[in-house]
């Protein structure tokens, strides 16, 4: 079971005023999940559904989750557990701004109580919540932790669903590759579960956005999909399967290239058409650079996993 957080199915639509734009030989599609919702948008609220749910059945009243200063992630979890009635809990890597702007600034517009963690510490983010959460409980709360990203075999669910979607919206036989961003490997790893069962041969081609290495995450891929048999979902998936690339990751993780911000005020000005500098706009460069080569005359689908609130954190970088 899930809860419904998503206000409608999300489109699917070619972008053509893009492809205009750079000149691309091969067609874009594009599924708008940056359309999820609003204070909810983003592909995070997919796994969300399931998440929370979860924690409703455990009785919690309390949500723990953790992810970067502007985490995508943790706002959509902020908003949508307090919609649910539940106190969200953060734990944020690094230290905000003087004026908190962007996602920092919605975690902090629904009371969300805010932990700010040092790169160390977070590397130990299961000992800290297992040390608050004794705290919480000790104050009578009742606490659910979701992961980074919501990145479990019970979040990947909300991909692996998606997929049912998609193939309601466009022939997936038509398509030889599906781009998504890879940050936490949850989405990748319900997308690729999602294909894999209904039989599809399109590609599942992920774009690191973090300095992790593609194997982490392939690994971390595998032992998701292993876990969805708990949820009766038995798909096989091998190396070859698995197409994750680390060529577009940029200086590091929430930081983009002078490729990136370029892409990203060209589409804004040109065609009205919004990427973000941590997730989307790292995935939609690889995505030109790989289709240009291996699927030129071709139609490949970007999935447009949100984040834009993240523009409002360094407005200066734009102009």
């Amino acid at each position: 079971m899930k809860l419904n957080l998503i206000n409608r199915v999300t489109p699917i639509d070619r972008l053509e005023s893009v492809e205009r734009s750079l000149g691309l030989p091969f067609e874009v599609l594009c599924k708008h999940d940056e359309l999820t919702g609003f204070m909810t948008s983003g592909n995070k609220i997919r796994k969300l559904e399931y998440l929370l749910k979860a924690a409703q059945e455990e009785n919690a009243d309390t949500v723990f989750t953790c992810g970067g200063i502007q985490s995508n992630h943790c706002r959509a979890t902020a908003v949508a557990a307090r919609s649910l009635g539940m106190t969200p809990v953060v734990f944020l890597r690094g230290q905000p701004n003087q004026l908190p702007q962007g996602n920092l600034l919605l975690d902090m517009l629904v009371g969300s109580d805010i932990y700010y963690v040092t790169k160390e510490e977070y590397s130990r983010i299961d000992e800290i919540f297992a040390e608050k959460k004794k705290e919480y409980e000790s104050r009578g709360h009742r606490v659910y932790l979701i992961p980074e990203g919501g990145s479990n075999s019970l979040g990947a669910r909300g991909y692996f669903d998606a997929v049912n979607e998609m193939a309601l919206q466009v022939d997936l036989n038509e398509i030889p590759a599906i781009f998504i961003a890879v940050g936490s490997a949850g989405t990748y790893a319900g997308l690729l579960a999602g294909i894999k069962s209904r039989g599809f041969a399109t590609r599942i081609i992920g774009i690191n956005v973090t300095k992790d290495p593609s194997s982490f995450f392939a690994e971390k891929t595998k032992r998701i999909i292993r876990g969805m048999e708990e949820y009766k979902i038995h798909v096989s998936v091998g190396d070859r399967d698995i197409e994750i690339v680390d060529d577009f990751s940029g200086p590091a993780y929430a930081v983009p290239s002078e490729e990136d911000m370029e892409l990203i005020k060209k589409l804004a000005k040109e065609t009205a058409f919004f990427i973000d500098p941590v997730y989307t706009a790292k995935a939609f460069r690889g995505m030109i650079e790989i289709s240009k080569e291996r699927f030129a005359g071709k139609r490949v689908l970007f999935i447009h996993t949100g984040g834009l609130f993240k523009l409002f954190d360094n407005p200066s970088y734009y102009v």
